[in-house]
Parts: C-alpha cells; sequence; structure tokens
C-alpha cells in the first residue's frame, strides 16, 4: 500500500528553476498557458508576484516561507493547474524525497497515529511515504526493506524484529538513512524514536500494589517481542518496589499476536491458573479490548471482580465502559519526530519520550 505524503497543491514533488524542467498536466485541466506553452516557475512566480527563487523555496523549503507567501503561491499553483514533474526533479537531484515505512501492525491504531504522525512531517517537507506492514513477521519486513532499497528511498522508519538483520545492514551500506520506531537502538548506529517501556509498566505495577492487588495477571507476547519483555521488566521492578515477590504476585500469559481475537481464550487460561488474581495488565489495549469482552462473557465484571489496565492509551480506550485505565505513549508526536530524524540526517540521535499514566475507571481498590 502506498500512502502519499505531499503539499496539498501538488500532485508531486519537486524543484523548478528554468524554463526547460518538464512538467505534465493533471488527468483534468492544463498546466500550459494560453499560448500552449508549458508553464514553468517562472510563470507561477509572475502570477503570484514573487520571486522564482522564492517558488523554489515553496516546493523544497516551504518552513522558510511566510504563511501569506506560501498561500498565494500556492493559490497560483492551484489555479494554473501546476503539477511538479518529480521523477525529472528526482533524477537532477540524486534523491527520491521519499520516505519507507514499515509498521509492525496496520491494523493496530496504535501503528494509524505513528503512521499519521510520519505522514505529516513529510508532508510539510515535501516528502511522499511508502508505507508497509511487517505483520511481525521477518520475512514481510525483510522483503518491505528491500523493496524500499529498491525504490531509492532516501530513508526508511522501521519497527524493526530484528536489529542485527542483513536487511538492515544493506540500507546502511546504500547510505539509506535508517530510523528504528518505538525501539532504541543499544549500539546507536541508527537514530531511534521511543517510549520508555520499562518505566510506563512500572506505572501500572505500583499504582496496582498502592491499591491493594497482590496477584496481577499480565497478558503479552512473546518477549522476543522487544517491548514485550521490557514490560514485563517493568512490571516486576514495580511490584519490587512495593516490598513484594514478583514471582508471587505476577502470572504471565503469552498468546501469540497482539490482537483481541488471541486475548479472548487466554482469560480462561488465565482464570485456571491463578484463580486468585484481582487484576489483569495487559500489554497493549487491542489485548485488553480482547480480555474485556471475553470477561463481559463469563460474568466477570470490570472492575467490581476483576481491575484491568491497558497499554497505549488507543483512541478507543476511554470510550468503553468503564473507560480503561492504560498507559499513555503519544504515537503521532513519535512518528512526526522519527520522520523529522530521516529527513534532517546527521548524526544518530536516540529519542525517549516518557510515558503518561491515564487513570480511568477498570481499576478499584481491594
Amino acid at each position: 500500500m502506498i500512502l502519499k505524503a505531499r503539499p496539498p497543491w501538488a500532485d508531486g514533488t519537486g524543484e523548478v528553476r528554468a524554463e526547460t524542467d518538464a512538467y505534465e498536466p493533471p488527468a483534468t485541466g492544463s498546466s500550459r498557458s494560453g499560448s500552449g506553452r508549458r508553464l514553468s516557475s517562472r510563470d507561477i512566480a509572475r502570477a503570484a508576484g514573487v520571486s522564482q527563487a522564492t517558488v523554489s523555496n515553496v516546493l523544497n523549503r516551504p518552513e522558510r516561507v511566510a504563511p501569506a507567501t506560501l498561500q498565494r503561491v500556492h493559490d497560483a499553483m492551484r489555479k494554473a493547474n501546476f503539477v511538479v514533474n518529480h521523477s525529472a526533479r528526482s533524477l537532477r537531484e540524486g534523491r527520491s524525497r521519499t520516505l519507507g515505512v514499515v509498521a509492525l501492525d496496520m491494523a493496530n491504531p496504535y501503528w494509524g497515529e505513528v503512521t499519521r504522525g510520519i505522514s505529516a512531517a513529510a508532508s510539510t517537507r515535501g516528502y511522499s511515504v511508502l508505507l508497509g506492514s511487517s505483520e511481525e513477521s521477518r520475512e514481510e519486513e525483510s522483503d518491505l526493506l528491500r523493496v524500499f532499497k529498491e525504490h531509492r528511498v532516501d530513508g526508511v522508519l522501521v519497527s524493526s524484529i530484528d536489529l542485527a538483520s542483513r536487511s538492515l545492514r544493506d540500507l546502511d551500506a546504500h547510505d539509506i538513512r535508517t530510523v528504528l520506531l518505538d525501539r532504541t537502538d543499544p549500539s546507536e548506529v541508527h537514530s531511534s524514536v521511543s517510549f520508555d517501556q520499562v518505566a510506563g509498566a512500572r506505572m501500572v505495577a505500583e499504582y496496582l500494589v498502592a491499591l491493594g492487588h497482590r496477584r496481577i495477571g499480565f497478558v503479552t507476547v512473546p518477549h522476543d517481542v522487544w517491548w514485550s519483555g521490557e514490560r514485563s521488566a517493568g512490571l516486576r521492578a514495580g511490584v519490587e518496589s512495593g516490598g513484594l515477590d514478583p514471582d508471587e504476585v505476577v502470572t504471565e500469559e503469552i498468546i501469540a499476536t497482539m490482537t483481541a481475537r488471541d486475548a479472548e481464550p487466554a482469560v480462561d487460561r488465565l482464570l485456571r491458573v491463578a484463580p486468585g488474581i484481582t487484576a489483569v495488565f495487559c500489554a497493549n489495549d487491542m489485548i485488553a479490548l480482547g480480555v474485556l469482552k471475553q470477561l463481559s462473557v463469563r460474568g466477570v465484571a470490570v472492575p467490581g471482580d476483576l481491575s484491568l489496565v491497558g497499554f497505549d492509551d488507543d483512541y478507543f480506550s476511554e470510550l468503553l465502559a468503564p473507560g480503561l485505565t492504560t498507559v499513555r505513549q503519544q504515537p503521532y508526536r513519535l512518528g512526526y519526530r522519527a520522520a523529522e530524524l530521516a529527513i534532517q540526517g546527521g548524526a544518530p540521535e536516540q529519542v525517549i519520550f516518557e510515558p503518561e499514566l491515564m487513570v480511568r475507571d477498570s481499576v478499584r481498590r481491594r
């Protein structure tokens, strides 16, 4: 799937510097003058009452242009049905002004927000976005990275399953800037933008322990998914900080994927293995959604009989009945900052945002 992130006044992106630059008209309308001559940036500059250099900045560095001037040039382009020839411009500059994105699971609203942030940052800088979802598969991730390399993208933003993969090394060998999404790079070879997963889960544990919970179920995916291991570690650290033994308090239930559907049968197993639990912490809100549904089917009231906590603060979390207590991560902000790093280049940066506990109605004191 291709997600086009681009300025609203163009069907592509590019820079126009001379009359000889080739521009093709859109499917409807025309980008020719009344005499039949193709329009150039000089014509747009004349129509907008600005210099040709200003038009070039609008196309390539819009952040340098005053809002009123930017709007005037946009209006002139719309009126002329002016469309930029992206291919010609890419050949001239030797770069594509395209970012490739590998999300972990596009069915999860969290990743929808991440890619929305990426798209917004890319659009303001005249970049397009190629978007793919690995579906938590190493093979699919490798295929997507190969495709992006073949398309000669300028940068790749990837929620990588395997930091040691050959596919990531190949990007480095081809000088394609790589930014890791939602995880850190211990080697600091690549830039990364993530949240403090351990701190978020620790907040949950300390909150539950303070409310008197002494048996906590944890529904998550295998720990080879990096954030699952980190959230497990944070949960156990938070329990231990309350003077309790994590081995006695925490019971983990591992499910195959981070979906509501896989979470539903986990409820029966968890209640059978740990019948005395008073709270369930889910590794993300989609899992919590499945757990909540199954508890309702079984006649288990939340929070009356069992408290429930999620992680991510997806859009639906506050709409549930009861509203879901969860950890907010701000994925839009993560995506936006990651795209900025991919576009600007430079020395690798490790950006870590702090999470926030969103207390709602799904937890009660014991």
